[in-house]
C-alpha cells in the first residue's frame, strides 16, 4: 500500500542495540572506514529509503520516533567491566538524537555470556504498541534476529510496512573468526529489506554524500557504544 502523496509518512525505527553496538563497532575497528554509524546519519539514510519505496518526496517522510532497546549491566558489573563511562557517553549521544533509551538488566549465564531475551520482548511489544495505535506507517527494525519474524506478521496485519536494515559481514581477529548475518526468513518476510553492507560497499568514499553521513566525522563527538 502507498501513503498518499499530501499526507506525512510516519517513520519509527527500533534498535535492537546489541546488534547495533557489533554493527557500530565492526566499522570503527574492521571495516575500512574507520568510522562508527551516526544516528542522524542512520535516520536521514532511512527517511530516502522509505521515500523510494514509498514513492514520495523524502520531505515527506519523517522519522516521529526511534527506540533503542538494550540489555543493563548491573552497577557492580559496570563498575568491574569499565563500561561506566562508555554507557554513559553513548546515552548522551541518544538524547542529542531523540532516540529513546530502554533497558533491563541483563541475565549472565555460566560462561558470561549475557541473556536479552526479555529487551526483545520489550522492542517487539513497544513496535506493536506503535502501531496498533495508528502512531506510524512505517515500522524500521535494525536488527537480524530471527526471532522478529512474528513481530513482523503481526506489524503487517495492522497495516504497517516494515523495513529491515541488515548487515551481513565476517572477519578474522587475533587468529578467530567472526561474523553476523541477517536471518533469510526475516529478509524474506519483511516489506522493504535493505542490505545494508552492500549500499556501503558499493558507494566509493567522498562518491555518495547520503552513504558518506551514515558515519561519524572525525571531528565529531565521540560515539562509543556498549559491547552488549
Amino acid at each position: 500500500m502507498t501513503a498518499m502523496q499530501s499526507h506525512i509518512c510516519r517513520i519509527a525505527v527500533f534498535y535492537d542495540g546489541t546488534y547495533f553496538s557489533k554493527v557500530s563497532n565492526y566499522y570503527a575497528y574492521q571495516h575500512e572506514r574507520r568510522s562508527r554509524i551516526s544516528l542522524r546519519g542512520l535516520h536521514d539514510f532511512v527517511a530516502a529509503q522509505v521515500a523510494a519505496n514509498e514513492q514520495m518526496d523524502t520531505r515527506r517522510c519523517k522519522v516521529v520516533a526511534a527506540s533503542y532497546f538494550r540489555g543493563r549491566l548491573n552497577a557492580k558489573q559496570a563498575l568491574e567491566q569499565d563500561a561506566l563511562y562508555s554507557d554513559r557517553s553513548f546515552e548522551d549521544v541518544l538524547m542529542r538524537e531523540d532516540v529513546a533509551l530502554h533497558q533491563q538488566l541483563v541475565n549472565t549465564r555460566a560462561d558470561g555470556s549475557f541473556e536479552e531475551k526479555r529487551i526483545d520482548v520489550s522492542l517487539a511489544l513497544e513496535a506493536y504498541d506503535m502501531a496498533s495505535l495508528n502512531r506510524c506507517d512505517v515500522c524500521v527494525l535494525i536488527t537480524g534476529d530471527s526471532d522478529f519474524v512474528p513481530l513482523v506478521r503481526k506489524l503487517q496485519a495492522l497495516g504497517t510496512r516494515v523495513m529491515l536494515l541488515g548487515w551481513n559481514f565476517a572477519y578474522e581477529r587475533d587468529g578467530r573468526q567472526y561474523s553476523s548475518f541477517v536471518s533469510s526468513g526475516l529478509v524474506d518476510r519483511v516489506n522493504y529489506p535493505v542490505a545494508m553492507e552492500k549500499v556501503i560497499d558499493a558507494a566509493p568514499r567522498g562518491g555518495d554524500a547520503m552513504v558518506d553521513n551514515l558515519f561519524l566525522r572525525s571531528d565529531a563527538p565521540p560515539q562509543r557504544t556498549p559491547t552488549r
